[in-house]
């Protein structure tokens, strides 16, 4: 026989209606979820919804937090936990399953059994034939995707750098085999192009990528053919493609040769981490040492490309006081920034910032609530919650001054509280698109 799926997306604890659709009338054999730290609780919430429904179904779990704490994660209500990247262990259990055999003895999976021991296997190397891997599905996704005209492809695994508030060093560690892996780029073409087909209103794709440049000479090929896609697409009649990625900024490099690359293909904007203005901050907490100046210099020559530069920040990293932060909104007030964005800092286990929390005695909270990027929880004496919560809240006039309108400041504000609240954010509804900390731009056309 074959194999089906029905996904359900539930962050929040909700879709409740297609939850018990999806147990109820799919029958499945199976429950497969991802989490990440903070969506864990809600995840395993969900498992023992299911368990009490279908008591007998096969229940597994993957994803970065089950992978740094798969110990943690096998104590709950899932029959197997996936340890590492889950393409071939997943296919593998599914196919114990079809059998009727009981699993075992399957690389990168923990099993649970009654009254015994988890099995902890080995997670698999890391797979390195990325091109291997099937296509996503997004037929099924179709009820879940907002905008059939934007999607999203990913380009590439892993990340080379060490930040410290980042899983990535952590989830390094984890399996054998080379970590920082791109696809090739005829396979993501081909990709592209099958969205396209199925979903001939697209008009937009952002490349997921923990940094392009990661693979210089990769991403100058890929702009490359990016651009002439885009030619055939004029050619032929259609709209040509817009684009986006992430970029991370080298110290004492500038790259505008690349920036006129990924213009002549059509990139619109670049979405890139500051974090920090504070040097002290980025250099001594998070280990990046790009300079203020390196940074600004990327910015200009993003702009003076024709693209725009969608800039990331935190606030309340341990170590940072108001007066660093004050340093991350005056860089952020710069002209060659278009949108600034703004999180409140959490440590997820596995970074090397979780480790530094624990040896300072800092508490770090288990999370039900998916807010940790908007609710200051961490208790810094250097800087308290209230002061955290109270700067994330004003980013948006902190950095626009004089060119905040008085009515998005109130938006922004409210907008940040209720999204600290989960339950008070589902009650006031939010159109889609809203709520993102933007600053008007004096140098603004």
């Amino acid at each position: 026989g074959g194999q089906g799926a029905a996904p359900v997306v539930g962050r929040h604890g909700g879709c409740r209606k297609q939850r018990a659709r999806a147990v109820g009338e799919g029958q499945p054999d199976m429950v497969g979820y991802t989490a990440v730290a903070t969506e864990y609780t809600c995840v395993e919430n969900i498992a023992k919804w299911v368990q009490e429904q279908r008591p007998g179904i096969y229940q597994v779990v993957g994803g970065t937090h089950p992978t740094l704490c798969p110990d943690e994660c096998i104590t709950g209500p899932f029959q197997a936990v996936c340890v590492g990247e889950g393409e071939a262990a997943l296919s593998d259990l599914a196919d114990a399953l079809g059998r009727g055999e009981e699993p075992a003895e399957i690389g990168g999976l923990w099993f649970q059994r009654e009254g015994e021991e988890p099995e902890k296997n080995d997670a698999r190397e890391f797979e390195q034939g990325l091109d291997e891997l099937a296509v996503p599905d997004r037929l099924v996704w179709r009820d879940w995707i907002e905008d059939p005209r934007k999607h999203t492809i990913l380009i590439a695994r892993g990340c080379p750098f060490p930040c410290t508030y980042c899983s990535n060093r952590a989830l390094s560690k984890v399996a054998e085999g080379k970590f920082v892996r791109f696809r090739s780029i005829d396979s993501v073409i081909a990709e592209l192009e099958q969205i396209c087909e199925e979903f001939p209103e697209t008009e937009y794709c952002y490349f997921e990528v923990e940094t392009i440049t990661s693979n210089r000479k990769w991403a100058f090929e890929f702009a490359e053919k990016l651009e002439v896609y885009n030619a055939k697409r004029e050619k032929s009649g259609e709209k040509k493609l817009e684009f986006a990625t992430n970029y991370r900024t080298h110290p004492k490099v500038r790259f505008p040769d690349f920036f006129a690359a990924l213009k002549k293909a059509n990139f619109s904007y670049l979405r890139i981490g500051i974090e920090s203005g504070s040097e002290r901050i980025r250099r001594d907490i998070l280990k990046r040492y790009e300079s203020n100046e390196d940074l600004l210099n990327t910015f200009e020559d993003v702009q003076n490309n024709g693209m725009k530069v969608f800039a990331y920040n935190l606030v309340g990293i341990p170590g940072e006081t108001p007066e660093d932060f004050m340093e991350t909104v005056r860089i952020n007030r710069e002209p060659v920034i278009a949108r600034s964005y703004i999180g409140i800092f959490f440590p997820y286990p596995g970074t090397e910032l979780a480790t530094v929390c624990k040896e300072r005695g800092i508490v770090i909270p288990k999370l039900a609530d998916c807010a940790e990027r908007f609710r200051a929880r961490l208790g810094l004496p250097e800087f308290p919650d209230r002061e955290v919560e109270r700067y994330f809240r004003d980013f948006q006039y902190l950095v626009g001054g004089e060119q905040a309108v008085p009515f998005e400041r109130v938006d922004s504000c409210g907008w940040a509280t209720r999204r600290g609240y989960p339950a008070l954010h589902r009650a006031a509804g939010r159109p889609r698109g809203a709520g993102c900390l933007r600053a008007r731009r004096r140098a603004a056309t």
